[in-house]
């Protein structure tokens, strides 16, 4: 007789410590800013070569913010002899309360040079930190990218950035693919995600891309990205209808281009910015003469799913890199880990020397889809239903070299393209 009322009294323990336990993990990412500098992020708005942009937040009150920075190898002098520049501040509000977004670029660096440095100002400083700017001349050197991150319980995406970037500690930048967040204009999700890549963020920079989720509000309406805009100070040479959505910047030999596909959820905000995009990505490849091309945009060309997919997005882009040869081209949204062969005009060219590969990197967060397939341009593809997955990129001269792994680190594919 005793039995049903132990069991009931051990489920009893059991819901009591789960309620504990995501109410406590449900205050942590609510929580809004305070004094404390915190989201520390590094980004490049400028020449990756001698700058830096730096961005934090705090709470809305917070003005006057500066950065301290010397070069890392006089630290024993650091902070006291060190350089200081003073940040802007932009208010932002949200639904989590109002707060100071404050960013400055760090200009006149020395290329290939590892700096410290910390924010914050009369209200209290952060930990330092270090970053380190690119060579003067192009050098090996790898990156890391991440597909969609979006989650319902970050600590998933927490796990995948710094399982990758403990594996990879060389990495000198990480890039998103679009949907970071589920909802974009929810700052409880951003809370999640900047708490996954502390430590990383402000060490490497991000550059990432937005996706459709960046363009939800809580109530599931469509926005412009406004958080990710406000958060991510990237490069202001696009469009100027997309600024901060989508720029190109150059690091070593490799030129980088990232767009916004998020038509459908920004039309009436932008109107055919799908055509304005194209008209300044025929200029943007047209006038670099960087040995590699790659692109970064979250919805795909080339889909992993039922049907022909966005095939506007196809029409519109797909000329362009065809024309220009873009060499890689990242995406994400469908969630699945594949590659497809070179490919020019939609067909297969059985050579990179004249085919663009098209690569969707999977997911780095919580979600899935179950309804994934292999397509005929597919020539490796792969389901990431069973754990999350993240990639490396090694550029070292005329060799190019993709790894995917699991987030336990198991190798997925390995492929690489000579020039």
């Amino acid at each position: 007789m005793r039995k049903p009322k132990i069991w009931l009294y051990i489920l009893f323990l059991v819901v009591v410590l789960v309620l504990s336990s995501s109410s406590a993990l449900f205050s942590s990412i609510t929580v809004g800013a305070t004094e404390a500098p915190d989201h520390i992020t590094l980004t490049w708005s400028g020449d990756p070569k001698t700058t830096q942009t730096i961005t934090w937040r705090t709470g809305a009150g917070i003005v006057n913010g500066q950065v301290q920075f010397a070069e890392a190898a006089k630290v024993q002098l650091f902070p006291w002899q060190a350089a200081t520049a003073a940040a802007g501040v932009e208010p932002l509000n949200t639904n989590v309360g109002d707060m100071g977004i404050h960013s400055v670029t760090l200009t006149g660096l020395k290329p290939g040079t590892r700096y410290i440095y910390r924010v914050g100002g009369s209200d209290g400083w952060s930990q330092p930190h270090y970053f380190t700017t690119a060579p003067a001349t192009a050098r090996p050197f790898t990156f890391l990218v991440f597909g969609d991150s979006q989650s319902i319980n970050y600590d998933v995406w927490r796990t995948t950035a710094q399982q990758a970037y403990r594996a990879t500690p060389e990495a000198v930048f990480f890039a998103n693919v679009g949907d970071l967040v589920d909802v974009g204009q929810d700052y409880a999700h951003w809370n999640g995600w900047f708490a996954g890549v502390k430590g990383m963020i402000d060490t490497i920079p991000a550059m990432p891309v937005t996706g459709n989720h960046e363009s939800y509000t809580p109530a599931r309406v469509f926005s412009m990205p406004l958080f990710f805009t406000a958060q991510f100070k990237l490069p202001q040479n696009g469009p100027a209808d997309l600024a901060g959505q989508v720029y190109s910047f150059d690091y070593g030999d490799v030129h980088f281009v990232m767009l916004d596909s998020q038509e459908g959820e920004q039309a009436k905000f932008v109107p055919n910015m799908l055509e304005q995009q194209k008209i300044w990505l025929e200029k943007d490849l047209q006038s670099t003469n960087k040995k590699w091309k790659i692109v970064f945009l979250h919805r795909p060309l080339f889909n992993n799913k039922e049907g022909e997919g966005d095939s506007h997005i196809r029409k519109v882009f797909a000329p362009v890199f065809d024309k220009y040869h873009a060499d890689v081209v990242f995406t994400g949204h469908d969630h699945a880990y594949a590659r497809t062969y070179p490919l020019h005009s939609g067909i297969r060219t059985y050579s990179t020397v004249t085919g663009t590969v098209y690569v969707a990197t999977g997911r780095s967060g919580t979600k899935t889809y179950r309804n994934l397939i292999a397509k005929e341009w597919h020539e490796f593809f792969y389901s990431p239903a069973d754990e999350p997955n993240y990639l490396t990129v090694e550029v070292n001269g005329g060799l190019l070299k993709v790894k995917a792994y699991k987030q336990s680190g198991v190798l997925i594919d390995a492929w690489e393209i000579h020039k």
